[in-house]
């Protein structure tokens, strides 16, 4: 089997040519394109790649399980979601609702997660949807967040919890 198959990358640092190894680790978060054309560099840490703490790397780990939870645990006080203007047209179906949940949401026009985070967003909340109580609220914002979390990729989580840590969850990506 060849190894021929090429994919271009295009990152603020420019556009690259992976082999498909080299692709999915890219994909995954393990491989950051950092280089710079003439110019030799050894590979920098997560936490000056990213800016980030040793705080925000211990909890970006911590959460790989339930980032909702670890959320509820040390930052109740605030509202903090790890939702990304790309993921507004993702269906809610990836986030395996129970069928009470996702009637609700279906019912109140929400078919994607960028609708279901407009509802989430207003004063009343998911309360504001017929026939979703306060258990369904509860799944309803645990999937979301966890499902969320899921999508970021490596660099994207420890830069979330930075935020979190820093208190400036308002605008994340």
């Amino acid at each position: 089997m060849s190894n021929d198959i090429r994919y271009k990358v295009h990152t603020h640092w420019g556009c690259f040519s992976l082999d498909e190894a080299s692709y999915r680790y890219y994909l995954a978060g393990k491989l950051w394109i950092s280089w710079t054309p003439g110019r030799a560099e050894q590979p920098k840490p997560d936490s000056e790649l990213l800016h980030v703490s040793a705080e925000a790397l211990r909890l970006r780990e911590l959460a790989q399980e339930d980032a909702y939870a670890l959320l509820q645990e040390h930052y109740l006080a605030t509202t903090v979601t790890p939702y990304c203007k790309r993921m507004k047209d993702v269906s809610i179906d990836e986030m395996c609702l129970s069928v009470r949940s996702s009637n609700g949401l279906r019912r109140a026009g929400a078919d994607t997660l960028g609708s279901v985070m407009q509802i989430m967003e207003r004063e009343d909340g998911l309360r504001s949807v017929r026939n979703l109580g306060a258990k369904s609220e509860a799944e309803i914002c645990s999937c979301f967040t966890n499902y969320c979390y899921s999508l970021l990729s490596k660099g994207e989580k420890g830069l979330f919890w930075q935020q979190v840590l820093e208190g400036k969850q308002d605008d994340f990506i």
